[in-house]
């Protein structure tokens, strides 16, 4: 491996690093609570953020295959600081809803572009075998970040309440923005065509891509898991309130969570060298199995400890998803050209973007309608079928 290649992947860590301080994440239904928001807009907006990234996913892919990638990785983190300056100075019903928006479109930029700058940066420099750990470590900074921020967003938001958060937030996305003009820009494929013939190659990119038998199954299967992940993860906090958990803990349970999703990141290649791919996403569907249970069970006795258990077990869980995430992305740019890598790329996201709006808005619906446990039972009975495709997996 040659050193010089660590500096550039080194600034694009410590960047996401920053760009994860995100303090108010484990406190959020609280600040939609204190601005006159109920839970019902919660997962209206968290839906509403995920089909923002469905629908920019492609494009956004796109472009990041057309203009310099770190421009649009700097663009990208623009837009998430428009959302955070909104929210420090005016922050009400639409302001809340078009950050969400704000935060899609971010991380539609973002995704698709990162990990496609990652691998072309190994393979500038002959090295492409290095992207499963070199990936792995970059979704270790930023769980790591997000882990580090939630533990003190919650404490903080104790003493201090939201200004101090989203202000902290400011300072930190700013100085990731500033330490990305430092990212050396990559030589990429780059050919001026017609926006009609842009239309018509990503269309054909994600039809070859839907197609590929070697990767769309890899795609579907981890798009049901983001999209499960996305119920459990955005339940926490309402959950939690509900069973009478005390508010500093929320931060304690984030941190978990996102701490064993930066273990589960840096330890995927050691991992899935050792047993396999098919087998991590084997594990995962026993676990979040598990973890359904587990949580019908704890809705209905609605007790703190039982509750806190329930969600360090899911926590364990996702750990154990991000190892199948992290292996199936890198597996699937060991397999598609770099002309189209932020394309193709952003049709893994936007499948799993819209597993997660989707599953988020069904279950608001049986929320509204029905009961959170009748939610779960409803995703229960979903999630079986997941049993479709880890079963070609595993067959592959």
């Amino acid at each position: 491996m040659l050193q010089k290649n660590d500096k550039p992947l080194n600034i694009l860590n410590i960047t996401v690093l920053f760009q994860q301080q995100r303090y108010v994440i484990p406190v959020l239904f609280f600040f939609y609570i204190q601005n006159g928001l109920t839970l019902s807009d919660f997962l209206l907006f968290q839906s509403i953020f995920y089909f923002t990234g469905l629908i920019a996913e492609i494009p956004a892919g796109y472009i990041g295959d057309i203009f310099p990638r770190k421009n649009v990785l700097i663009f990208s983190y623009c837009l998430f600081i428009v959302r955070i300056i909104l929210w420090i100075f005016c922050p009400n019903y639409l302001t809340i809803m078009l950050g969400e928006i704000l935060y899609g479109l971010s991380k539609a930029f973002y995704r698709g572009v990162s990990d496609g700058y990652i691998y072309d940066y190994l393979k500038e420099n002959k090295i492409t075998k290095e992207m499963l750990p070199k990936y792995g470590r970059f979704n270790f900074y930023m769980s790591t970040g997000s882990a580090v921020s939630c533990l003190i967003g919650a404490y903080l938001y104790r003493y201090f309440g939201f200004t101090v958060l989203l202000t902290l937030e400011l300072c930190f996305n700013t100085l990731a923005v500033l330490m990305l003009f430092n990212l050396p820009k990559l030589p990429q494929y780059k050919k001026k065509i017609k926006f009609k013939l842009h239309i018509l190659r990503i269309f054909h990119i994600c039809k070859r891509a839907l197609k590929n038998s070697k990767i769309n199954v890899y795609m579907f299967y981890s798009a049901i898991l983001t999209g499960i992940t996305s119920i459990f993860v955005w339940i926490f906090q309402p959950f939690m309130k509900s069973a009478g958990v005390p508010v500093l803990l929320f931060g304690y349970v984030y941190f978990i969570n996102h701490i064993l999703r930066a273990v589960g990141s840096l330890n995927a290649n050691k991992y899935i060298e050792k047993y396999s791919l098919e087998k991590a996403g084997v594990l995962v569907y026993i676990l979040y199995f598990i973890s359904f249970i587990l949580l019908v069970n704890a809705i209905e006795i609605s007790n703190k400890y039982i509750c806190i258990t329930t969600v360090l077990f899911i926590c364990i869980a996702i750990g154990i998803q991000m190892v199948f995430n992290v292996g199936s992305l890198s597996r699937i740019h060991n397999l598609i050209p770099s002309i189209s890598r932020a394309t193709m790329s952003s049709v893994n996201s936007m499948l799993a973007g819209l597993f997660s709006g989707l599953f988020l808005m069904i279950f608001k619906f049986l929320v509204d309608y029905h009961s959170q446990k009748a939610a779960i039972i409803f995703f229960i009975i979903i999630f079986i079928g997941a049993i479709i495709p880890l079963r070609k997996i595993i067959q592959n």
